[in-house]
């Protein structure tokens, strides 16, 4: 197992993770992490997935602590048709 105390964020290669999905089944829980057009799968133990979820609520709530609440509304995505592409 990795010692959290001696993993340097700085120097680990990163991915900007854009989406999840995910699955389970009673002995585990599937994942894939979209970053771009890729997607990366894991499979855990419930009880690995509990952790990690109260990991991520952790530091989301010690980020909304300094950085205020984070606004989940769903951005305008304009339709790439529009009314105008079909002029006659």
């Amino acid at each position: 197992m990795v010692d959290p105390q001696k993993v340097d964020f700085n120097q680990l290669p990163k991915k900007f993770a854009d989406g999840a999905l995910g699955a389970f089944g009673k002995d585990a829980i599937m994942f894939a992490i979209a970053s771009g057009n890729n997607l990366d799968p894991f499979a855990t133990t419930p009880q690995i997935a509990k952790s990690m979820a109260v990991f991520f609520t952790q530091q989301i709530e010690k980020y909304e602590k300094q950085f205020g609440v984070i606004d989940m509304t769903a951005p305008p995505i304009p339709s790439p048709l529009q009314s105008s592409d079909f002029k006659s």
